[in-house]
């Protein structure tokens, strides 16, 4: 587990990389179909041009999710980053945030513990419902599929009188 100081990390324009297990992210568990895999990732600090520390967290991996269509297990691959500015209080995180909709910030953690800021962020990072592109096999597809569409019997019908 690797614990930093947010600030000194982000003014050192420090730099960590490294790879974590799936199943090492607890929070994550009960949204995944097994907890194989693992999540690569890279931290970096610096300070913007207004002498704000910030810290941009890269993530990549693959996660086994379940289909909320036909609720078999699928592969989701995922890539993404965010850069976090740093505010040492509340008001003055709320006031930027209200200034740039678009800004991501956080507060100054002298005890930050990466792990839970990746576990964080690939939390974020899931689908809401996670759906494979197209669904194979599912038994109640092909039982509408051999049912007659109703509107097709009136057409008959409909036909049949005109003779």
């Amino acid at each position: 587990m690797n614990v930093i100081d947010s600030a000194l990390f982000a003014r050192e324009q420090r730099e960590l990389s490294g790879t974590l297990a799936v199943s090492s992210l607890t929070r994550l568990h009960d949204q995944l179909a097994d907890q194989s895999g693992s999540v690569e990732w890279e931290l970096q600090g610096g300070v913007d041009k207004i002498e704000r520390p910030w810290l941009s967290l890269a993530l990549k991996g693959q996660l086994r999710l379940v289909c909320q269509r036909c609720l078999k297990p699928m592969d989701w691959p995922f890539a993404t980053e965010a850069l976090l500015t740093q505010f040492s209080d509340e008001a003055k995180l709320d006031e930027a945030e209200e200034q740039d909709e678009e800004l991501e910030g956080m507060l100054v953690d002298p005890a930050l513990d990466v792990e839970a800021l990746i576990e964080e962020e690939v939390i974020l990072a899931v689908p809401f419902a996670p759906m494979h592109d197209h669904c194979g096999g599912t038994e109640g597809a092909t039982e509408a599929g051999k049912k007659p569409n109703p509107f097709a019997v009136l057409a008959g019908l409909k036909t049949r009188k005109a003779e």
